[in-house]
């Protein structure tokens, strides 16, 4: 059995079925904790340590921690491995790090900066052709293959 359809069996509980943003299966952002996240440029951001109502808190590191609160808006599908972003490191590294004082990360940006950060996004050649799911805040779709379906896009 392929690894997706044993990971698609073994989580079918927390899996739910969407006809938004390209339909099919979709995955409870609680499932993802310890996953790897990666950028639209395929760089390696970190592991996915927690999770607010709107922020994914990603942490790359073990002693000189970098510690990142990532929009669920920018987050584009999980394939069983790996959260894949829209967005590139760069854009990652200018808008959402946060580091340095410990208490700075221990929460997430405020609901007003989530608003003004989406509409900033939804305004972008990346967020404007995108078909923004209603249950985004609950789960993400889950793809098979990811890093094929970019290649050919």
């Amino acid at each position: 059995m392929n690894t997706f359809l044993f990971y698609y069996a073994l989580n079918s509980a927390t899996m739910t079925s969407s006809t938004s943003s390209g339909g099919g299966p979709s995955v409870l952002w609680n499932v993802l904790e310890g996953k790897k996240v990666k950028t639209s440029d395929g760089k390696e951001l970190g592991e996915i340590k927690e999770f607010s109502e709107n922020y994914i808190r990603v942490e790359k590191g073990a002693l000189r921690k970098e510690n990142y609160w990532i929009p669920k808006y920018v987050a584009d599908a999980y394939d069983g491995h790996t959260l894949w972003l829209l967005i590139s490191e760069e854009e990652v590294l200018e808008r959402f790090k946060y580091g340095g004082d410990e208490e700075e990360f221990k929460k997430p940006p405020s609901s007003e900066q989530y608003r003004r950060d989406f509409e900033t996004f939804r305004g972008s050649g990346t967020g404007k052709d995108r078909e923004y799911r209603p249950d985004l805040d609950e789960s993400i779709r889950v793809v098979e293959n990811y890093e094929n379906i970019r290649n050919y896009k």
